[in-house]
């Protein structure tokens, strides 16, 4: 367990650790569910040697029946899938930003920013101290709702902070769609590189049911075949989250 309802599920695949990139997902089937229930999306959380971590919250029978698994189980998954992060080239700032669960694949990204030694800095928030969940060792600006770590507030209070401190900064988000649209107002009155993680139900998790597509600036999108890192220019911030 990895904070309140939160677990970290790891296994071992050579094959998924050698082609995983940060921001790509698993299709996990639950165990100990009807065969026809959905696999469950899940974020690529850490990758080290031939060990994967998958980092999500408990939010139904499925995800329960996942945290429930025991060593030495058996899962059934599918990729990676969907498009990854891109590390931003040259001499800047990078800049992760998460919103509570959302920290799952910046652990990710931010171990192979490190890896590179590039200068990155974590902008965390959570509602409540007891909810962060432990990442690799960067610089890291903590926000809580409620003030029990860090500043009190929003987590895109820290981003503007870290922003204006670091001009030409790449962004780097995942988390609740209020706080990626805002991070996106802030790139872009900036005219920083800004990449968003979104997430959303997925049923195929090859675009071919169209059941994750949100609209984007020029067309339709599906999170999981164009996405589900984005641009986030390209996405249409005013349309109603997806689901």
């Amino acid at each position: 367990m990895a904070g309140p309802d939160a677990w970290l599920l790891a296994f071992r695949s050579a094959a998924v650790a050698r082609s995983a990139a940060p921001g790509q997902f698993l299709l996990v089937r639950p165990p100990d569910c009807s065969r026809a229930m959905l696999r469950r999306p899940i974020s690529i959380s850490d990758v080290s040697g031939d060990r994967v971590e998958l980092l999500f919250r408990v939010a139904g029978a499925g995800t329960r029946s996942l945290a429930g698994l025991t060593p030495g189980r058996v899962i059934d998954i599918i990729g990676p899938l969907g498009s990854p992060f891109d590390i931003v080239p040259g001499p800047v700032r990078h800049i992760a930003v998460a919103g509570g669960i959302g920290i799952a694949p910046l652990r990710f990204l931010l171990r192979r920013i490190r890896a590179r030694r590039l200068p990155v800095t974590l902008c965390y928030g959570c509602r409540t101290k007891r909810e962060l969940v432990p990442h690799c060792a960067v610089d890291r600006i903590v926000a809580t709702d409620n003030g029990s770590c860090g500043i009190r507030g929003l987590v895109t209070t820290a981003l503007s902070r870290a922003v204006d401190s670091h001009p030409g900064a790449a962004v780097y988000a995942c988390g609740p769609w209020p706080m990626l649209r805002e991070t996106a107002r802030i790139c872009a009155e900036r005219g920083l590189s800004c990449q968003v993680s979104l997430e959303s139900r997925m049923a195929c998790g090859v675009g071919a049911c169209q059941g994750c597509a949100v609209k984007g600036t020029g067309s339709y999108l599906t999170v999981c075949k164009d996405g589900p890192v984005f641009d986030a220019r390209t996405v249409d911030w005013d349309q109603e989250p997806p689901t």
